[in-house]
């Protein structure tokens, strides 16, 4: 049902639509989030609110390209995606981790102590490029039935209980008011309802003193024998380069993913403890490769001789909700928690041990 509110001539006709699921983001989380409804629930309205095109450029992409294997368990077979996700995603033969033996001779994976995975895994997981996941799954979703507004949240009534719910939407010049039961925020670091009941987490002393930034790059057209020729009769029965390697180093590690197959194209990046390196250590894509270069030198080399992609710099990692006040303020206002926003299994197993 499609209703026009006119509220007088100086403000723009508002347009109101109902759905019975609204999804605030159209990341990772809500693409899946809305496939997942609509394979589980036939004839159920969703709407997918997100200001990004829909066809994410190369560059859209986020830290988080690696799986495990219940993500790809439940990417492949309760989204039914097995064909999509061997097609379009590179493989991931499980973890690799590495130490420099001596921290001032990195020069070659030799220099390092290894833990290598040397068997396929008994259960399949997948690198992801992100921004083509999200860019085919919106596709996907809009053929399945979900109405996309290209466009961004101006507010959220939170409703007590089951009462509606009211989403306010800015898409270009037009605004909707989506009236549902059932609101999901996948906004990620936007914390929509987090922000809306004033629930957000950013000191370390709030966050187990976890203190983190991060820089990453991506690079295409990598020579990965620079990293290793694939050689290992002694060792591996799967691919070393088709894993997620993880490197380590004081106050820091980093990680070393695959993300496309055909333009060879790589994720490297660091998560550093801003107790340990400054933020004025890694703020730019040079002093990034300079880290690199004194750190660890293979990964420098593996980026100088390959084609930049994009860089990028986040100055603080960690950002939760707090979930005891959210409860707290969910339990005292009365609220549904089918307006919980997407949140780390971990804290839904804290809502769980609360409210018991």
């Amino acid at each position: 049902m499609v209703t026009v509110i006119q509220e007088n001539d100086q403000k723009p006709d508002i347009q109101e639509q109902e759905y019975d699921v609204v999804i605030m983001g159209a990341g990772f989380a809500g693409v899946c989030q809305a496939r997942h409804l609509l394979l589980k629930i036939p004839n159920i309205r969703v709407a997918l609110i997100d200001p990004r095109p829909e066809d994410r450029t190369d560059k859209d992409l986020k830290i988080g390209e690696s799986t495990v294997e219940i993500a790809t368990l439940f990417i492949c077979k309760e989204l039914g995606l097995y064909e999509y996700a061997i097609e379009n995603h590179p493989p991931k033969y499980g973890l690799n981790f590495h130490w420099a033996k001596d921290s001032l001779n990195t020069e070659s994976v030799n220099d390092y102590y290894h833990i290598w995975a040397n068997r396929q895994p008994p259960m399949a997981s997948i690198q992801m490029n992100r921004s083509k996941f999200e860019r085919d799954l919106i596709a996907m979703n809009k053929k399945m039935g979900v109405t996309y507004y290209n466009g961004r949240v101006t507010d959220v009534d939170l409703t007590p209980g089951d009462e509606i719910k009211t989403v306010n939407v800015k898409v270009g010049s037009q605004y909707f008011n989506l009236k549902t039961k059932h609101v999901i925020d996948a906004a990620g670091r936007k914390f929509i309802i987090g922000k809306k009941t004033d629930n957000i987490q950013l000191n370390p002393e709030d966050l187990f003193g976890v203190n983190t930034g991060s820089v990453w790059v991506r690079i295409k057209n990598v020579d990965r024998n620079l990293f290793h020729d694939g050689y290992d009769p002694t060792m591996g029965s799967c691919s070393h380069y088709y894993a997620t390697n993880h490197w380590f180093g004081h106050g820091h590690w980093l990680w070393m993913i695959p993300t496309e197959i055909d333009s060879k194209e790589l994720s490297i990046g660091v998560i550093y403890h801003r107790d340990t390196i400054s933020d004025d250590q890694m703020n730019t894509q040079e002093k990034f490769h300079a880290f690199l270069k004194a750190n660890h030198h293979v990964l420098y080399n593996l980026i100088s001789n390959s084609e930049s992609v994009d860089f990028h710099y986040r100055p603080q990692v960690a950002s939760f909700p707090s979930f005891v006040n959210l409860v707290k303020t969910f339990i005292d206002k009365n609220l549904s928690f089918s307006i919980i926003p997407n949140m780390r299994l971990s804290f839904l197993l804290a809502a769980k041990v609360i409210l018991n």
